[in-house]
């Protein structure tokens, strides 16, 4: 049975971008822990603080798939846990379009904002996790992921759109230049 107040929650929950972010949350953390357990059970001779931050690493790139590939799929699984009642939320594959154009200097929405916060943490995460990963690695590899999940996204019922592209590969180069900046910084 449905409350006034229980629309407010639907809608925040459902059709926010902060609700997205609860709604992947949990199976995010679920990832990092499983990482743990997996890869660092035994780990000796890596340093905490490397493991923490490529479990944190883990718990980012789960959150980054759920929300651009999985979230319709989270929202059926939420939906249906939550009310114990049919989604309506169809899921359809392949029918996603193309946006080649780049447009996100005529109006930045706050779905372009989004996208740029996206990826801001992808540099401080991906050189934490790996030391050993240079600041041109870092972009190469953070690059591919976002070409890697603007190719995959008309195949979950979403759409390739250059801008997202560009903003980005935009927030994960500042990022990544700012840490080193910060970095060296810090070691002078």
């Amino acid at each position: 049975m449905f409350f006034p107040q229980d629309m407010t929650f639907q809608y925040f929950f459902f059709d926010t971008y902060v609700g997205y972010f609860f709604q992947v949350l949990p199976i995010s953390l679920l990832a990092g822990f499983l990482a743990w357990l997996f890869r660092f059970r035994k780990g000796k001779g890596v340093p905490m603080a490397q493991k923490v931050f490529s479990c944190l690493f883990v718990c980012y790139l789960t959150g980054l798939i759920c929300l651009v590939a999985g979230l319709r799929f989270v929202q059926v699984f939420w939906y249906t846990l939550l009310y114990r009642a049919p989604s309506g939320i169809e899921i359809s594959f392949f029918s996603g379009g193309f946006s080649l154009v780049p447009s996100f200097a005529d109006s930045f929405t706050q779905e372009q904002i989004g996208n740029f916060l996206m990826f801001l943490p992808f540099g401080p995460l991906y050189l934490l996790s790996w030391p050993q990963a240079t600041g041109k690695k870092t972009m190469l590899v953070g690059f591919g992921i976002v070409l890697l999940i603007e190719v995959l996204q008309p195949i979950f019922g979403r759409m390739f759109d250059s801008n997202d592209v560009i903003l980005n590969t935009v927030s994960m180069v500042v990022s990544t230049a700012a840490f080193l900046g910060i970095k060296r910084a810090v070691r002078r």
